[in-house]
């Protein structure tokens, strides 16, 4: 699978319905699934094999046409439990027909945990699907000299 984009998440990124997608990513790649048009409908698979139905929109006049995901985001943001400074994954491959097969995929960056000066990184791909709706996130103490 090719990336068409990854970004770290901002809090407007979490906190709205929508996601900014990066404008480079329209011109790469989604111009051509638009085909002129503003939006379009995109069938997304998550990491455990879940749909999403994002909706790609841009503004339909004017200089910028500032490209965000719509429909499921907030939902998607709320069912895996995204955080700001998450790092987002969205890769696409062509499938025999023409068309395109969408994969997002995320990974959590703990910023104060560093093994021999690298950042530790924490997969959400293996972590989020166990979450419960409704119910306050776990917290786990990790003690590094036990």
């Amino acid at each position: 699978m090719a990336v068409i984009f990854s970004k770290l998440l901002r809090k407007t990124d979490i906190n709205s319905s929508k996601l900014v997608v990066p404008t480079d990513a329209l011109w790469s790649h989604f111009r051509q699934i638009l085909g002129g048009r503003h939006c379009t409908g995109l069938v997304v698979m998550d990491w455990v094999g879940g749909l999403w139905n994002f909706r790609l929109w841009t503004r339909p006049n004017g200089p910028y046409e500032k490209p965000v995901f719509t429909v499921d985001w907030a939902r998607f943001v709320k069912e895996k439990g995204l955080r700001e400074g998450d790092e987002l994954i969205f890769s696409a491959n062509q499938d025999g027909d023409g068309g395109f097969q969408y994969k997002i995929l995320v990974q959590r960056r703990p910023h104060s945990f560093t093994l021999r000066g690298e950042p530790i990184v924490m997969d959400v791909n293996e972590i989020a699907p166990y979450t419960v709706p409704n119910h306050p996130a776990p917290t786990y103490e990790l003690n590094l000299f036990s």
